[in-house]
């Protein structure tokens, strides 16, 4: 078992990402920490949009839950493969957002 990087040595990128959906859905917040990063969109939902990468048992597990029935979730060993996963599902909200709205 190897060390895996923590998640805020990608800070810079993960802040890219973030405020690239963020200009586009003004209503949205982030955590981060060396083990997670969670991006939420915020809406009368109680239970938002959110799209997640966290380090568990030394891999890269990437989340997104649409607010309502579609969870899913993909593991890497890879910190830049997951961080292009991340990044494909805040497209994957926005586009569903802009097709669905939001609730």
């Amino acid at each position: 078992m190897t060390d895996r990087e923590n998640l805020l040595a990608k800070e810079d990128r993960i802040d890219l990402i973030y405020e690239s959906l963020s200009s586009k859905l003004p209503d949205t917040s982030i955590s981060k920490n060396s083990d997670e990063v969670s991006i939420k969109i915020n809406s009368n939902n109680p239970d938002p949009i959110e799209i997640s990468i966290q380090l568990i048992q030394n891999q890269y597990r990437v989340t997104y839950w649409d607010g309502y029935a579609v969870n899913e979730f993909y593991d890497y060993a890879n910190l830049n493969k997951a961080l292009k996963k991340f990044n494909k599902f805040t497209l994957k909200a926005f586009n569903n957002i802009q097709k669905f709205g939001i609730k």
